[in-house]
């Protein structure tokens, strides 16, 4: 069994997933899912939530128990003689719940290190894995979990059918908790204008004809300070949608400009069109320690976020 621990929005937790899933296939074992953080964790904000259901992913909860014994547990001197006397009575399910060895797993690195598939069974994951390096033998298997398990609803399909009725490039915006949270503002930061025009520029060499499609979580701000030349589309929901529908919207589009966010990085990565041409920020974060080196699969172009 291999557990992995899942945090953040929709793009983290699939990064999640796809690394416990690679781990599991790599293993023939099964993938357990903790969601324990979601309830636990209260500085980020409400669209951090378990989300992963919109796909037809292994939908396994672990139980508690579960997490304790893969995960381990910290004992006091009392409770370590507790569970020395529950094996001596042959209370099997409770010494083997504290006793046995643990394998928590935290990354060494936030970048890719082959050392990952060498994790035994009965592992727990707590970490971002945000390459896709890390799950890139089970990429064929992902894509079948990261397929959408609901059907669009009719406004939803009225853009789908747009984006396919033509050349189209999505353009997308993360501003939000990039702009009101200090810690993200400071250390992943929101991409400025600049950015998205040279972005546009591109995609027009590729594809001269094709209509922008816009997408942001402050769509309203982004129509008010971005006007792109060419034929263009603000996509707003008529009516409250789900956030996995901009992501299965923005994947139908034949090429991406994306934000420093796993959100629009996951819709780049399920477009499975080898012809795509998909453009990301480099560095993907500004002020972090973290190494981001992987995270931009080599395909893709990288454009500087200044100059």
């Amino acid at each position: 069994m291999i557990i992995t621990s899942l945090t953040g929005g929709l793009g983290n937790q699939m990064f999640q997933y796809a690394a416990g899933l690679a781990l599991a296939e790599h293993r023939r074992t099964v993938l357990k899912l903790d969601v324990s953080w979601f309830r636990a964790d209260p500085q980020y904000e409400a669209h951090n939530r378990y989300a992963l259901s919109c796909l037809n992913i292994t939908e396994q909860f672990a139980t508690q128990e579960e997490i304790d014994r893969v995960r381990g547990v910290r004992l006091t001197t009392t409770e370590r003689w507790a569970t020395t006397l529950a094996g001596a009575l042959r209370l099997n399910r409770y010494a083997q719940r504290h006793a046995a060895p643990a394998n928590w797993h935290q990354p060494p690195t936030f970048a890719f290190y082959p050392q990952f598939l060498e994790q035994p069974d009965n592992t727990y994951l707590n970490g971002m894995f945000q390459s896709e390096k890390f799950f890139a033998p089970a990429a064929d298997l992902l894509r079948l979990h990261f397929s959408f398990r609901y059907p669009s609803q009719p406004e939803v399909e009225a853009v789908a059918a747009r984006i396919r009725s033509g050349p189209s490039a999505a353009v997308h915006f993360r501003r939000g908790d990039y702009q009101r949270n200090a810690t993200f503002a400071r250390e992943i930061g929101a991409l400025d204008l600049a950015y998205y025009h040279r972005a546009v520029r591109l995609l027009r060499e590729r594809s001269p004809q094709a209509t922008l499609y816009i997408f942001s979580d402050d769509i309203e701000a982004v129509a008010r300070e971005f006007t792109p030349d060419g034929p263009h589309e603000f996509v707003r929901c008529v009516k409250p949608w789900h956030a996995y529908d901009k992501i299965r919207l923005m994947s139908l589009c034949e090429h991406l400009a994306i934000a420093n966010s796993t959100f629009s990085w996951w819709a780049a990565w399920l477009n499975p069109s080898p012809a795509k041409l998909v453009i990301a920020p480099d560095p993907w974060f500004d002020q972090s320690r973290h190494d981001a080196s992987d995270v931009v699969p080599a395909g893709w172009v990288r454009l500087p976020r200044q100059g």
